[in-house]
């Protein structure tokens, strides 16, 4: 993302901020569609304890959808945007949020799971290149995995501000980075989140590590 659309990312959310308020309006979704991606985002395998590092946060729901099903982690926000992490802080004092670009790698930290939702789906000058930075940088900064959603080309309509991934290439620019994909397109029609794991060992039977327990029941 370069420095105008990133300019223009500000002003767009702060333009609905003005509008909508404390709103998933301002996100550009509904109530109920954000919390159903904050439940596919959590199934990567988030639990008690795990660090979570929120890219794209807007006001901090995700921490909230944790809060609500008793899921106790350890939270990172980060956003381009100040307006909405005004009020993340307000609702969540106890989190840790952050004004800054991830693209740009301020920070040193790690984090078990990184969770991102919605930041694919504004069309830029080279959206591709845009995810495949983002995601490296993701895949960089992780323990375990990261998980983020897009709106797929597999649609009958395109809005023109918007941009549509072909899930088979978002799911080539993950296998540059691990083996082990997941790819859900099974909760919205018009959407897919993908997950990409840490550890892609597999053995000698070419079985992953993690479900070797699975060859002995």
């Amino acid at each position: 993302m370069n420095s105008s659309e990133r300019d223009a990312t500000i002003i767009r959310y702060s333009n609905r901020f003005k509008e909508f308020g404390y709103s998933p309006k301002t996100l550009g979704w509904s109530k109920n569609k954000e919390i159903i991606r904050h439940k596919i985002m959590s199934q990567i395998g988030v639990l008690d304890n795990h660090s979570v590092l929120d890219v794209g946060c807007g006001f901090g729901d995700l921490l909230k959808y944790f809060k609500n099903e008793n899921i106790h982690i350890q939270y990172t926000g980060i956003d381009l945007n100040p307006d909405l992490v005004a009020i993340a802080r307000d609702h969540h004092p106890e989190a840790n949020f952050v004004i800054a670009d991830f693209e740009d790698g301020f920070f040193d930290n790690k984090y078990d799971w990184i969770l991102s939702s919605g930041i694919f789906n504004h069309k830029l000058d080279d959206n591709y290149q845009f995810i495949t930075n983002v995601m490296r940088k993701m895949f960089e900064k992780c323990l375990k995995g990261f998980a983020a959603d897009f709106l797929t080309s597999y649609v009958d309509f395109k809005e023109p501000n918007l941009f549509y991934a072909e899930p088979e290439r978002v799911f080539s620019i993950c296998k540059k980075f691990s083996k082990r994909i997941i790819l859900r397109a099974d909760y919205m029609p018009f959407e897919n989140c993908i997950y990409c794991f840490k550890n892609d060992k597999f053995n000698e039977k070419t079985v992953f590590s993690e479900f070797d327990h699975e060859q002995s029941l």
